[in-house]
């Protein structure tokens, strides 16, 4: 029976197990970023697209919007992951590993989920044709690629203080139940 028991905790299950729940995580909060986020508009003119009013502010709405949801989420999910005690190396790698892919998942669902490239779109549009602006995690500005952000760590900093809080501040710690 022991055998049995043995191959329902073994770390590769646990890793498993992990990367599925961070993937989930990560693909429920890109459809909760791009349904949360209002896209500003902008204008197409002389075949190019320019956000309208123009400004930080407006430019940074998705970026703060994507830390705002994705670092309490990294959090939750490290905290689910570290509850399940043992192998504790195992879902170590496996939060960490599974927090980058969930923070690209995420980005990845919310901005195909949004609308599509405005500087694409006013291409072919007669100058002053209002154009809502994509999901990205950086200024709408030419030639910028619309990844390329340090808010992609959010989501693997929560998960890093979620899985410290289990272990430090957790009622059992790193303990072992007695064996047998």
């Amino acid at each position: 029976m022991s055998e049995v028991a043995d191959v329902r905790t073994t770390p590769l299950r646990r890793v498993l197990a992990v990367l599925a729940l961070f993937v989930a995580g990560g693909a429920g909060g890109g459809v909760l970023w791009e349904r949360l986020w209002q896209a500003p508009t902008g204008l197409a003119f002389e075949g190019r697209w320019y956000l309208e009013p123009a400004g930080p502010d407006v430019s940074f709405q998705a970026i703060a919007l994507f830390v705002v949801i994705s670092f309490p989420l990294g959090l939750v999910l490290a905290l689910l992951s570290g509850m399940w005690r043992g192998h504790e190396t195992a879902t170590l790698v496996s939060v960490v590993v599974g927090a980058g892919v969930a923070a690209f998942v995420m980005y990845a669902v919310g901005h195909a989920l949004g609308p599509g490239d405005p500087q694409v779109l006013a291409a072919g549009q007669p100058d002053y044709t209002p154009l809502p602006a994509d999901l990205g995690l950086t200024a709408p500005d030419p030639g910028r690629v619309a990844w390329h952000s340090s808010a992609l760590l959010a989501l693997p900093a929560g998960a890093m203080t979620g899985l410290v809080a289990t272990y430090l501040l957790g009622s059992r710690g790193l303990e072992r139940r007695p064996r047998g």
